[in-house]
């Protein structure tokens, strides 16, 4: 085969990779615009030949897209495709369906092989559910050293509801510090509830001004305990406006 052959069929293969791309990024971007038959259409040929990117979103279209195409049995067959060949999000779905016992019998020790599958792949919802897993002992033993673990590994990919399990774990252990470290990483991500505990501990140790602090940040996020509590500690140094407004607030 001479180079310009080699060539032409090197451009050919080039052309045709591109315009799969272009076709299954733009069956994706229906997909997020929620027009969900549409994405279906495009990109169900391409999963078909056994692009993982197509398969794992036919999948999820399957799983929770418009309600006449919802299947769960077939969203864990078009997940389980995407997962053998390695794609995270669909070995992290793997995990969730296993867990759940959505579209496959419930297996909690296999939904941990494809949950580490997914955080070995940098997938920190994985490592989120690994976590949970360890500290309540779902489909294995129980093991708060491995949970820490796998919260940290995920904390440092950002993950706020992951600070704030391993803050309540610190807790629990009588390390406060570290705790109201995490709980401050969590708030700072939008975790109303470590809003709410951070208020909590500053309540309890009688800083006044950090408590009100962070109990008002809970209670804009909606947090009725923080809303009553906040009342309560601006009542108690005299603003009682102030505290009239939050406990009004409090069934909302």
């Amino acid at each position: 085969m001479n180079n310009f052959i080699k060539l032409t069929l090197l451009t050919l293969l080039i052309n045709v990779l591109y315009a799969t791309n272009s076709n299954v990024k733009k069956g994706i971007e229906l997909f997020n615009e929620k027009k969900f038959h549409k994405s279906f259409k495009i990109l169900t040929p391409y999963a078909k030949n056994g692009d993982r990117e197509a398969e794992f979103f036919i999948g999820l279209i399957y799983d929770m897209g418009s309600i006449d195409l919802m299947d769960k049995e077939k969203a864990v067959e078009w997940y389980l495709k995407a997962a053998k060949k390695g794609y995270p999000r669909a070995e992290y779905d793997m995990g969730v369906m296993l867990s759940k016992g959505e579209g496959i019998k419930k297996n909690l020790k296999e939904a941990l092989i494809w949950y580490k599958k997914s955080a070995n792949h940098s997938d920190k919802n994985a490592m989120f559910n690994l976590g949970v897993a360890y500290q309540r002992a779902y489909g294995t033993e129980k093991n708060i050293t491995t949970a820490k673990e796998w919260y940290q590994k995920a904390i440092e990919l950002d993950m706020p509801k992951a600070a704030y399990n391993l803050a309540t774990i610190y807790i629990k252990e009588g390390k406060k510090d570290r705790a109201i470290k995490l709980y401050k990483k969590a708030a700072l991500g939008g975790h109303t509830e470590a809003m709410f505990n951070l208020g909590y501990i500053y309540h309890e140790q009688n800083s006044t001004e950090d408590a009100i602090k962070w109990y008002k940040e809970a209670s804009i996020n909606g947090h009725k305990d923080a809303r009553a509590n906040l009342s309560h500690i601006l009542g108690s140094i005299g603003k009682k406006d102030e505290a009239s407004f939050w406990k009004s607030r409090v069934n909302y």
